[in-house]
């Protein structure tokens, strides 16, 4: 009996034991495949830039306050803030570069109207064009933004900001060194609104566009109106996504139309040398047809 009992003992301790042991046995889980890198450019391929002065710097100022930082995604609250900026102001940025900080100041202050222009052109173009499929309606649309000038008037400029900025070229190692001016203008609500006018007005009279076109930019008075501080990143990502869609469409139809151009005079450089071989064999031809006659006649 007792070996009975030792023997069902056993045999439940090694049923225990087989038990724990596939119970305890972790289990095999598939592993996700690793996730691949993006591939980064090598330190010695990347140009080396570095801000070795700036603006008050022997007060504490930073190279890139974050008013500056803002400005430039395109939103002026942090500036208006610090520089107890009406709220109801419009806030703008030249920015230009030079050897010299007077004349990268120089350049920001001249090339203040040519930016708003730039940035019109690009509302324009971004948002007019996206509905043209006409390659010539969309080159018409795209020379007249682009040549259309902004006239500015009632400004206050309200600060500057300069950077002295040193490139260390990854392949030569050569140093260059050159300022980076940055003007703030300030206008009034009235004033952009009527710049934004007459930039339509002038680009709709000055173009020969269709009519359809000229409604669509007529359309963009009251959205460029309340567009004039673009706190909406996503929208101005979307616009020069636009933007660059468009001119990319463009340049593709000009390089299509081109090589369509290039193909046929090549056609045609080849029909003429087809031509020209044909006219040549026939000459030889009769040339030898003229040979065999003068032949013939002198042997008869």
């Amino acid at each position: 009996m007792k070996k009975s009992m030792l023997k069902l003992t056993g045999f439940a301790f090694l049923c225990a034991t087989t038990f724990i042991g596939c119970g305890s046995t972790p289990k095999q889980e598939t592993k996700p495949d690793p996730v691949k890198k993006v591939e980064e450019a090598k330190e010695d391929e990347i140009d080396k830039v570095l801000v070795v002065d700036w603006t008050d710097r022997a007060l504490g100022e930073v190279s890139a306050p974050t008013w500056l930082k803002n400005m430039r995604r395109g939103n002026s609250d942090t500036f208006k803030e610090q520089w107890s900026i009406a709220a109801d102001r419009v806030v703008k940025i030249s920015m230009a570069t030079g050897k010299t900080e007077a004349t990268a100041q120089a350049l920001s202050r001249a090339g203040f109207a040519y930016t708003q222009a730039a940035e019109l052109n690009q509302k324009v173009i971004g948002r007019v064009g996206q509905g043209l499929n006409d390659v010539g309606q969309l080159e018409a649309l795209f020379v007249a933004a682009s040549e259309t000038k902004a006239e500015m008037t009632g400004l206050r400029e309200e600060t500057g900001f300069y950077q002295k900025v040193r490139t260390i070229n990854a392949d030569t190692k050569a140093k260059s060194e050159q300022y980076v001016y940055y003007t703030v203008y300030s206008m009034s609500k009235e004033t952009w609104d009527a710049l934004c006018k007459k930039y339509l007005m002038d680009l709709m009279g000055g173009a020969d566009l269709e009519t359809e076109t000229q409604k669509k930019i007529g359309a963009l008075f009251s959205e460029m109106k309340e567009d004039a501080d673009k706190k909406d990143l996503k929208k101005q990502a979307e616009e020069e996504a636009a933007y660059k869609a468009q001119i990319a469409r463009l340049e593709a139809e000009r390089a299509k139309a081109n090589a369509d151009a290039a193909k046929a005079n090549a056609e045609t450089v080849k029909t003429a040398a087809k031509a020209k071989e044909m006219s040549a064999q026939e000459a030889q031809t009769k040339a030898a047809a003229d040979e065999a006659r003068d032949l013939s006649e002198f042997l008869l």
